[in-house]
């Protein structure tokens, strides 16, 4: 069976979230954490929950201000079903959303040279390098 997950809920309760007590959860408050990560802090469930959000963040689901989606925090609390999301769907849905608003910003500015694409650019990358 394939889970599915809506990126933009929002997580109540998590047991991974109890590391970041206050406001929104930024990339380097997860980097400063796993670095100095110890028996102190928590066990080692606790550090595979922070080094697989620091992962699916900052590979899958990276964003140009650098926080975290909620939901991810519920998600990795479950180590034994992160398998089964449909990761490559979210990803995909997540990327055809980012290029649509990037789209969208260039058609109504006319001046505008650039956009950022919030999403995982080594997806396009192996996209077109096997195309």
């Amino acid at each position: 069976m394939v889970l599915k997950f809506n990126l933009y809920d929002e997580v109540v309760d998590s047991s991974c979230r109890k590391f970041f007590p206050h406001g929104k959860v930024i990339l380097k408050m997860i980097y400063d954490i796993v670095l100095k990560f110890d028996e102190d802090v928590g066990g080692i469930e606790d550090f595979c929950r922070l080094y697989l959000l620091l992962g699916i963040f900052e590979f899958l689901f990276p964003n140009r201000n650098g926080t975290v989606f909620p939901i991810i925090f519920r998600i990795v609390d479950d180590l034994h079903n992160i398998g089964k999301y449909n990761w490559g769907g979210l990803v995909y849905e997540y990327l055809v959303g980012s290029l649509c608003n990037g789209s969208m910003s260039l058609k109504n500015e006319g001046s505008t040279s650039h956009f950022h694409v919030d999403e995982c650019v080594y997806l396009l990358q192996v996209k077109f390098l096997f195309v």
